[in-house]
Formats: structure tokens, sequence, C-alpha cells
């Protein structure tokens, strides 16, 4: 006797099979349609101002088959060809022009693409679909701005006298020197961007000569690529020997290993190796490390360092209406020590005494993520060799931190400042902050021209940190 529910089963499977398998025919199936439309995560793929001789990290873009058709193309190519000043990778596969390229309905597949080296300062193409010997009205526009630049691509000394200015931008692939005896000018506007290996060693005179409204430059190449946003160590930084001399105003600071690395191991340097005024130093692994060294600063921004905004290892420093800020967790920002660590084998230091004979920090503001933003490291049995002083200060520290120091801690609150927007990296003062006018009138009338050039004297203003407020 047939079995009725057997037979209701098997037909029931094979009902599910045939669907599956008609499923999978239709999915397999691709069209030739080329009246297919496209979207694209970009109309234009745009590489904003890049150095045409360096050319540019990889960008990519998205192509989306929006219909309920399968999509194949003979082939998605450059139209320039292998003349195009782009080179181009379409879902892993490389090439001026790729073909059999398969879409599947309400999928998406990658193009990866970026800029051969190249001296034109103008630079297009367009990404095209063929289908069945026809281009799709649907294509990707590819164009980048490039711009010339002076460039000095190994280690050289400067002449006395040289000056970098604002009319091309400099490319620097290796250690410029400015020997003793030399003095080296860099004019407001002027615009240096280092490799590597580059960097800049002083053991003579540098001027930096910009102002907050144009300030002097100094970056890595590809500063504008958003792979490398915020990336720190991208070139060496700005090293001051005990003979150097460094007088920087109104510049911006990005990117470096150390942006300022002031060494005086013997203490024969006598005035302050680095003065630094109305800067913004940002995103190095350290801000400025001083070795026995003396360092000035004022109305400067240290900000979302990935060790210390600064390390201070004996030596002299002033900070007076400075900010150091970050915008996550990353090293303590302020580092002050009795002592430098000497290097003898890897990962071995001797432990050298270097007296921090005066540390004077006014006005500014300490305040990060970390649960304490300022260490003070002082070697066993000799408190003697660290004279420090901070006063009118806003500090980010925990309970633990004692404070009690009248002579080296002065009117410090452990508020927070209330920066307008940490997340953009707005660190200006926020109404109702109160770091406002909450300084030192003497520093404040003293160093009166803010981050921003503003002059606080308009406003009789005395707020902590690197900006006046301005409601």
């Amino acid at each position: 006797m047939l079995n009725i529910a057997f037979v209701k089963h098997r037909w029931r499977w094979t009902l599910i099979v045939l669907v599956a398998l008609a499923v999978r025919c239709q999915q397999q199936e691709f069209t030739s349609d080329a009246s297919a439309t496209l979207y694209f995560s970009s109309d234009t793929l745009n590489f904003d101002t890049i150095f045409a001789t360096l050319g540019s990290t990889t960008f990519s873009c998205r192509v989306y088959n929006t219909s309920d058709k399968n999509l194949l193309f003979d082939e998605v190519l450059l139209r320039k060809g292998e003349a195009s000043p782009f080179r181009m990778n379409v879902d892993g596969r490389a090439g001026y022009s790729v073909g059999n390229v398969k879409l599947a309905r309400r999928d998406s597949l990658f193009i990866f693409i970026e800029v051969k080296k190249n001296k034109n300062l103008l630079l297009s193409d367009a990404i095209v679909f063929m289908v069945n010997g026809q281009e799709l009205s649907s294509k990707l526009e590819v164009v980048a701005y490039g711009q010339d630049a002076v460039v000095l691509d190994r280690d050289t000394a400067l002449p006395n006298g040289y000056t970098f200015t604002a009319d091309k931008p400099y490319i620097l692939g290796g250690v410029v020197a400015v020997d003793s005896g030399a003095t080296v000018a860099v004019e407001a506007g002027a615009k240096l961007y280092f490799g590597g290996k580059a960097g800049i060693a002083v053991s003579g005179t540098l001027r930096v000569e910009g102002v907050p409204e144009n300030p002097c430059i100094f970056s890595f190449p590809r500063y504008n690529d958003p792979w490398y946003k915020g990336a720190s160590g991208q070139w060496v930084g700005i090293s001051i020997g005990a003979s150097g001399r460094a007088s920087v105003s109104g510049a911006r600071i990005s990117g470096a290993r150390c942006a300022f690395a002031v060494t005086d191991t013997l203490g024969v340097a006598g005035s302050a190796q680095l003065t630094l005024k109305n800067s913004v130093v940002e995103d190095a692994e350290v801000g400025v490390r001083s070795s026995n060294g003396k360092v000035d600063a004022n109305n400067c921004l240290f900000a979302n360092h990935l060790s210390n905004a600064a390390l201070i290892e004996g030596g002299s420093c002033t900070f007076y209406s400075c900010t150091f800020a970050a915008d996550a967790y990353r090293g303590t920002l302020v580092v002050l020590q009795s002592y430098r660590l000497r290097e003898k084998a890897k990962n071995r230091y001797d432990t050298i005494p270097t007296p921090l004979n005066a540390a004077h920090f006014a006005n500014s503001i300490i305040y990060g993520k970390n649960i304490n933003e300022l260490s003070v490291r002082e070697l066993s049995g000799q408190p003697a060799a660290m004279r420090l002083t901070m006063e009118r200060c806003m500090v980010k520290l925990s309970s633990s931190f004692d404070l009690s120091n009248g002579e080296r801690y002065v009117n410090v609150t452990v508020q927070d400042p209330a920066f307008r927007n940490v997340s953009e990296n707005d660190f200006h003062l926020s109404e109702g902050s109160p770091a406002i006018n909450a300084g030192e009138e003497s520093i404040a009338r003293m160093y009166p021209i803010d981050a921003d050039g503003y002059d606080r004297n308009i406003s009789n203003d005395k707020s902590l940190g690197c900006y006046a407020y301005r409601p």
C-alpha cells in the first residue's frame, strides 16, 4: 500500500531542491545589459592636494549594483590606459584594464586607486565600465590636484643666510643641518614636509618667523591622506644641540617622532636653546624632550602626542600660558624628572643624574584622559635636585597626588577646564569654563598674544591655557 505521507514528504523536498536550483541558476546568470545603472560611494574620487612627484597612498571607492540582475562587464578600465596618471585595482586584480568582472545583483565591489609619480599639477582620468562593447553611462571620475615643490632629497648642510620661503613647499628627504655659525630662516607661510628619515639638526641659529594667521608648517608629505590623519613618527623632528639656538614663532609642527629634541648633557648652553611661542605642536611621539637643556615656551598648544607632550630630564624650562591636552588615552602629558636615561645596551639603561634647576609652569592647563597627567620623578635622596614651581595651573590629577608643598604648587587646581570640543581637537575654552580669567595677571600681560594671534589686552583676559576666552 502506498504511503501517502511519504509521498507528500518526498514531493516537498523535491520542490525545495528545484526552487534552490532555480535560484542558484538565476544567481549564476549574468546579463550584459548596456543600459544598467551603477551607483558609487563617491561620484568623483578626489585626491585633493598632493605632491605630484611623490604619488599618493591608496584610496578606495565602492561600486553598487542595486538592480535585480547580475552584471557582467567585458572590461573595467582607466580611459587613458597606460598613459593614465593613476593605478587601479578592481576587486583584487590590478591593471589599467581588468576583464570579465562580475557584479552580482544587490552587491558591490571595491576599486582601489592611487596616483603615480607625475610632474603635472592637474591629473584626471575616468574609470569606465564596458558591456557588450558599449560604455555604460555610469562612470567614475578621478581627479588629483598636484603641487610643485622644492626637493632637498639628501642630507645636507644649509649655507649661512639660507631662507625657506613661502613661494613653494619644500620636500626634505634627509637631515638638513644648521651648522655652528650659520643662521637659517623660515619665513611666514613656508611649508616644509619631511620624509621618514628627515629632520633639522641645529648647531647654529634657526629662526622660524611665522604668525598664527600665516603659520610655518613642519609636517610630512602625505599629511592630507586620510590613512595618515593624526599619525605620529612620520619624520625625525628638530634637534637642537648645546650650541644651537632655535627661535620658533607661529609654527605648526605635526607627526614627528620627537618634534623638538633639546640636548645639553654638559650643561654649557647658557641661554635658552629653544624659544617657542604662538605655536601648535601635535601628533608626535614626543612633543618636546629636553635632556638637561633649556626651553622657554609661551602661548603654545601641545596636543595628542603618543607618549609625552613634554619630557623634561633636568636642565631648565618655562611654560607660560600653554595647553597640554589629548583626545584619547596616551602617555602622561608632562613628565618632569631630575635624571635622564642613557642606553648602554639593548633595553638596558644607565640613570644619569641631571638636576632640574628651574622648572616654572604658570597660567597653563595640563588635562587629558589619564588619571594623572603630570608625573614628577626624583632620584631617591636628591630632593634638592628639582626646583619646580607650578602657579595658577589646572592639572588632571588623582586624589593621591600630593599637592601639599606650598612652595612647589601655588593655586594648582584639578578641575576640568571644559574644552570646547575635544573630539574635534578644539581646545579653546567653552562658556563657563573654570579656566576663564583664572590666571596670574602679570603673566597674561607679559605674554599677551595667544595661539590664535589674539591680544589678551583687548579684553583684559587672563585665562589659563594658550587661548584667550572669547565668547
